[in-house]
């Protein structure tokens, strides 16, 4: 995966590709070469980013030619200061950016409505696994929902952390952890409906005490200066 707001011309540089003519959530194939790519205009960091595909084949050293591959990013990428991360960095970047992880935000106990992901269910479809308990869930209303939270307090909230107002635990955390970004504790969280209120607070309880957390929307940043959308000077 290459990710950040110069990804396009650095893909551009080493694969010979138009980024213009690849669409967020398209792709394209090409021939590199003997192998053959799947080259992804998409990403978990929230930012603009592609991911390579190396389709494997007989007549390909796939490890070899990964390496060489990964390679000549690094080496194309000096002008860009490009550097290798890991999951531990693309996870903090996921979270700034407020996108769902399968088995924390959404799993088969989290529907698609309490994650707020609502734009994907299309009830206009006359048929789709699981629709009829989401037609019940939409009519009757949501119990719960998910919602972003930035720390007041000192405090790092972590997964399966209670949310807590008043007396009551009102919701649990999904992801959560440090943002290098705003230098401070983010999370999000499934809370109670009633309680889900943006610009509310509440209460993370961390270890034995209760820090303060504000309700707020992700992104948890500026998106015209970071993100997708980031306005590139």
């Amino acid at each position: 995966a290459i990710q950040g707001p110069n990804s396009p011309s650095l893909i551009e540089k080493t694969l010979h590709i138009s980024a213009r003519e690849v669409k967020w959530f398209r792709f394209t194939t090409i021939k590199r070469r003997e192998a053959t790519l799947i080259v992804a205009r998409t990403g978990y960091t929230g930012e603009d980013g592609f991911e390579v595909i190396i389709l494997p084949e007989e007549t390909i050293d796939l490890v070899g030619y990964s390496t060489e591959l990964l390679q000549q990013l690094l080496s194309g990428g000096r002008d860009y200061n490009v550097k290798l991360c890991g999951f531990g960095a693309r996870d903090s970047l996921r979270l700034e950016a407020g996108l769902v992880l399968y088995g924390h935000e959404i799993s088969e106990e989290i529907t698609p409505l309490e994650a707020r992901l609502h734009l994907f269910v299309k009830f206009e479809k006359e048929s789709f696994i699981g629709k009829e308990p989401l037609e019940k869930q939409d009519l009757e209303g949501l119990s719960r929902v998910r919602v972003g939270l930035l720390m007041i307090d000192p405090g790092i909230p972590r997964e399966g952390y209670s949310i807590v107002k008043g007396e009551r635990i009102v919701g649990k955390v999904t992801s959560g952890g440090y943002s290098p970004l705003l230098k401070k504790g983010i999370a999000m969280a499934l809370v109670d409906t009633r309680h889900a209120i943006l610009d509310s607070y509440v209460y993370v309880k961390i270890r034995q005490r209760n820090a303060k957390a504000k309700i707020v929307n992700w992104p948890f940043y500026n998106t015209a200066q970071y993100g997708r959308t980031r306005v590139v000077k």
